[in-house]
């Protein structure tokens, strides 16, 4: 019996500071190169699949040129849209328009960011990717993604509720791992 692993690895800390960052592309800092330098130090993999996005495919293709591994794109894995919200300060969103965000947390199934993304149509389009990389040859995969991607695929290998995919934390360039028997 064989082990399929899937390392899940969020991007490092970006540009821009305290923001709703979804489809709005911050490089990384020179602490979030660091911060993915060290949690991929003496990691092995058979493919990188990143996310089209500079803080996730900048660090991505570096790694794959240095470890000699084939890298792939995967649109899909795009952080959640969050429309008329994106790029502006979480702490003046939240202050400003707390009667329309506070649906991503009390009624996720039904939430829709203003001129953005259903939370559905993010998950769907998320786990497309997932089942994807799943079917896929490689026995040892790393993807590198976004803290929302994470919480899906978490949601869905843990068999969690919805409204529960908002308390799990998923810092900076952690790393999360699934196994799955083939």
């Amino acid at each position: 019996m064989q082990y399929k692993t899937i390392d899940l690895l969020r991007h490092g800390e970006p540009d821009g500071g305290n923001v709703f960052r979804g489809r709005t592309d911050h490089p990384l800092t020179e602490q979030g190169w660091q911060q993915l330098e060290q949690a991929t130090d003496g990691g092995d993999w058979d493919v990188i699949i990143t996310s089209p996005l500079s803080r996730c495919h900048d660090f991505a293709k570096s790694l794959a040129e240095k470890t000699n591994t084939d890298l792939l794109l995967a649109d899909e894995l795009r952080e959640f849209d969050f429309g008329i919200w994106e790029n502006q300060d979480m702490a003046k969103v939240f202050k400003e328009d707390f009667d329309r965000i506070k649906g991503m947390w009390n009624d996720p199934m039904n939430f829709v960011a203003p001129e953005g993304e259903s939370l559905l149509n993010f998950e769907a389009r998320v786990l497309k990717a997932w089942f994807g990389c799943l079917a896929r040859p490689e026995q040892k995969q790393l993807i590198v993604c976004h803290g929302g991607v994470i919480r899906i695929l978490l949601k869905e290998i843990l068999g969690l509720p919805f409204p529960n995919i908002n308390r799990l934390d998923v810092p900076y360039a952690c790393q999360s791992n699934s196994s799955n028997r083939r």
